[in-house]
């Protein structure tokens, strides 16, 4: 219960871990739940989605669900879709990247990339019927936040002098995965079977490659890039799940 709670906190606004100091193993236990803490998140999500049914046609019912989806993790993924977006696309040397990424302020690519994840969300949820919305807001928090285990177990981190992304330490690994894995695959196929499954898969795949794209560039994530690449899969599944949808 204590590895779910910190996953909770970790991953959201609700501090229901308290004050207490969690060390390397406690985090990385954590990693198991962060698929479900992507379907606690999306089912509010969904929740949020039938309440703004009363605003009619339009993407006014979208544009709430994205505010929710924004206030419920406290923009902290964005803020890293962002950083990310301004180290990466900078074409400087990995050592600036690294600096980039860790001023807080934000530059243009970063703005950028940011309203293009936001109006995809937005654009590709509209195309969705309210039944086949539910399923799609429920899995696409976690598969995001899988890909984020799948990061933290994969590569190691960039940077020398530590920071958020490094508190897993030595103890993330395969099982971690593993277990993630089937949390993951199990809720997907309960909330709508193969077509949720297919979903999943091809966003895994597509965000197994920017992962490894990212640790070209970078030799190594950082928690930036951990937050970007939830972004990214949450943004491909929607789209695929479109797709999949209406083909």
């Amino acid at each position: 219960m204590h590895s779910l709670l910190l996953a909770i906190s970790f991953l959201t606004i609700a501090p229901v871990y308290g004050n207490r100091i969690a060390n390397d193993r406690e985090f990385a236990n954590s990693l198991y739940y962060y698929p479900l803490v992507g379907f606690i998140i999306g089912m509010i999500l969904f929740a949020v989605s039938r309440l703004t049914e009363l605003l009619g046609p339009g993407i006014a019912a979208e544009a709430m669900i994205i505010l929710a989806w924004v206030m419920v993790t406290g923009a902290l993924h964005l803020d890293g879709l962002m950083d990310s977006a301004d180290g990466l696309f900078s074409g400087r040397d990995r050592e600036r990247k690294l600096e980039i990424m860790k001023d807080s302020r934000v530059g243009a690519m970063g703005a950028i990339t940011l309203v293009v994840v936001i109006l995809l969300k937005l654009a590709f949820l509209d195309n969705l019927l309210i039944t086949d919305k539910a399923w799609v807001l429920l899995v696409a928090p976690a598969v995001g936040r899988f890909m984020m285990v799948y990061a933290i177990c994969r590569y190691p981190y960039a940077r020398s002098g530590g920071g958020l992304g490094a508190a897993f330490g030595g103890e993330a690994g395969l099982p971690k995965l593993a277990g993630a894995a089937l949390l993951l695959l199990a809720g997907s196929w309960l909330a709508q079977a193969w077509t949720a499954l297919t979903a999943v898969i091809i966003t895994i795949g597509l965000g197994a490659l920017i992962a490894a794209w990212i640790a070209r560039q970078l030799e190594g994530v950082t928690g930036d890039s951990f937050g970007a690449l939830c972004e990214c899969c949450e943004t491909i599944f929607i789209i695929t799940a479109v797709f999949l949808v209406h083909g």
